[in-house]
């Protein structure tokens, strides 16, 4: 029986992949191993960027802009240089203080009016001399005026702009500034405190405990004057 002879072009050799091909695959094969060890500290690394990221969010958003921030019984105190301890034991050493307050467009407020005479009172108390200064300022906070008793409660006079502005600037007095704000907070700087309420009803809280840094006895101080007065009835 005859052979059939299988011409050379009838042959069918197995498909080979080529050199380009077969790079391919073993770069990609190299690849996902490559993922598949990294992975974890891949997915580390991206948790701790966005920590990281929203931190400083909250950073920028919520952080106090002021090196130090004591809450005391609910209020603020704040500042870039001094604790209220170390802040009020200094500013008590001044013999004489001025306490002001805003009055808008000359309509007053109960509330704060008594806030400063509740300081009128400690620093009496304390034989320290005291000057108010009532300043009218108009609805954008510009000063239009002031009056003041010059540290007699039996006086009252009316000051310049400018005669006023030089009072609130002298820095041989402690400066206590009494201001309604859009937040509850006790601002401690150089020889100067500033305390802000939110409204007629926190400004009493608020300042209270601000008297109460400076004078813990306060409430003692209070408790005679009220029976001096009683007795005066």
């Amino acid at each position: 029986m005859s052979k059939k002879v299988i011409e050379a072009d009838e042959i069918i050799l197995p498909a080979k992949e080529s050199d380009s091909v077969k790079s391919a695959s073993i770069k990609q094969a190299k690849k996902q191993n490559l993922l598949s060890n990294s992975s974890p500290v891949l997915i580390i690394a991206g948790v701790a960027l966005v920590l990281v990221i929203l931190f400083l969010i909250y950073s920028s958003l919520f952080a106090s802009p002021y090196k130090y921030s004591f809450i005391i019984n609910g209020v603020d105190f704040v500042s870039n240089d001094y604790t209220p301890s170390e802040f009020f034991k200094g500013f008590n050493d001044n013999n004489s203080f001025v306490v002001s307050v805003d009055v808008v467009d000359n309509s007053s407020n109960a509330w704060v009016v008594n806030s400063m005479n509740l300081w009128l009172v400690a620093l009496n108390a304390d034989k320290k001399q005291a000057s108010l200064v009532v300043k009218n300022v108009n609805s954008n906070g510009n000063i239009n005026n002031c009056l003041t008793n010059d540290s007699n409660v039996l006086v009252s006079r009316e000051l310049s702009t400018e005669a006023c502005k030089v009072i609130l600037n002298d820095e041989n007095k402690g400066q206590i500034v009494i201001s309604l704000a859009n937040k509850d907070q006790v601002l401690m700087e150089k020889n100067k405190v500033t305390i802000f309420a939110s409204g007629t009803k926190t400004i009493s809280y608020v300042n209270y405990f601000a008297i109460k840094e400076m004078y813990a006895n306060f409430d003692d101080i209070l408790a005679i004057i009220n029976e001096k007065i009683n007795l005066v009835k």
